[in-house]
């Protein structure tokens, strides 16, 4: 496992990511651009949040930098622009004691699983399922890892096909961890069903034994039906322990499973209509009602939000959650004291200009501080 951990460094021109972080100081007056805010980095003094992490509570930072789960380069740069904005010191300053894991090498891993890739191994409408199999097997082991010790997985994507390997962990390390997937899209799809093959839209659907009973009939996720290194069975998540929040844009197949498995869905059009307040509510009631100390998942997909705010990502969809509705969804989680692990994927920065890509890093490293316990109060 070791062996597929490095970190990359990388040297960038002033056009990159950054350049309105270090100048914003001298943009001044005139007006109130995102360039101009600031605000004070303060953590909770709530002790009874994140009850389900060993003390003194420790949270491991894995960068996931997947790039074979949909058509853009760029998604693989992810982890290290996160990085680059502070986010390991503003971590520490919530109170964490911060285990920085170095990116897992997925250039190598998949590179590896790509020699076998020839037409035995190939599988109808599943892009790069050997690549995308072999680096979430490496995620999987990783997070499962972590929880075992206690401590709190943040992975940093990539894109959302990574959530096959953080799912895959964390089932395995608690079956019955609630996920809250955060997303426009529902990622339900199957290869028999999916429309455009790529994988990032399959992570849920590829967990979900009504969908697909046998996954090693996908090469490259023959992994996914044996036990893990502790023994712990192949991983599943059962229909009534998701909820999805700010769907806006699900394909027919995906419309049909949500119905069919009962899956409990906040789309746009119940945020506009209840608020995003009982919204939160609701889905945590759901999925909290029969098991109250059950730990809880999030998975942020940043084109859940309004692209206005999140531009750079691969599948924007208009009509999205605002910036205080896109924190308000991590901090009520976080307040609900069962957070346990929490993923945040797709940002891209080549899809937008450099000030839509600025914006987009910005709000996803801001996400992750609501996710840590950043607190108003």
């Amino acid at each position: 496992m070791l062996r597929y951990l490095s970190r990359k460094a990388h040297v960038y021109a002033d056009r990159h990511i950054g350049k309105r972080a270090a100048t914003s100081e001298s943009r001044g007056g005139g007006g109130a651009g995102i360039g101009n805010v600031h605000h004070q980095l303060i953590p909770t003094d709530d002790s009874s949040l994140f009850r389900h992490v060993a003390q003194p509570r420790t949270v491991s930072v894995i960068g996931a930098p997947m790039t074979y789960g949909q058509p853009f380069v760029g998604t693989d740069r992810g982890p290290e622009l996160l990085r680059e904005r502070g986010l390991l010191k503003d971590l520490s300053s919530l109170g964490w004691r911060v285990e920085d894991i170095p990116d897992i090498d997925f250039d190598s891993i998949c590179a590896e699983a790509a020699k076998n890739s020839n037409d035995v191994h190939t599988f109808p409408n599943a892009k790069h399922s050997l690549q995308v199999g072999a680096g979430c097997s490496a995620l999987a082991d990783l997070v499962e890892s972590k929880l075992r010790l206690g401590r709190f997985p943040l992975i940093l994507g990539g894109d959302h096909s990574i959530g096959i390997g953080s799912l895959a962990g964390i089932l395995r390390s608690n079956p019955e961890t609630g996920v809250i997937w955060v997303d426009a899209h529902a990622d339900l799809n199957v290869p028999s069903v999916s429309e455009s093959g790529n994988m990032h839209g399959m992570p849920l659907g590829l967990m979900m034994k009504e969908l697909i009973p046998d996954r090693s009939v996908i090469p490259g996720l023959e992994w996914m039906e044996t036990e893990s290194q502790y023994g712990s069975g192949p991983p599943r998540l059962a229909p009534d322990s998701l909820v999805y929040v700010g769907l806006r844009d699900i394909d027919k197949a995906e419309r049909r499973f949500i119905k069919q498995l009962g899956i409990k869905t906040f789309t746009m059009y119940d945020i506009d209509h209840l608020g995003i307040g009982r919204v939160m509510d609701l889905a945590l009631d759901h999925l909290m009602k029969n098991n109250p100390d059950r730990p809880l998942h999030i998975s942020y997909d940043i084109d859940a939000v309004d692209p206005s705010h999140a531009p750079a990502t691969g599948t924007a969809v208009r009509g999205g959650l605002t910036w205080r509705e896109a924190h308000f969804v991590a901090e009520y989680v976080v307040k609900s004291g069962s957070l346990a692990s929490a993923e945040i994927v797709e940002v891209n920065y080549t899809l937008s200009d450099e000030d839509g890509a600025d914006d987009t890093v910005e709000l996803g490293h801001n996400l992750i501080n609501s996710f840590l316990g950043e607190s108003i109060l």
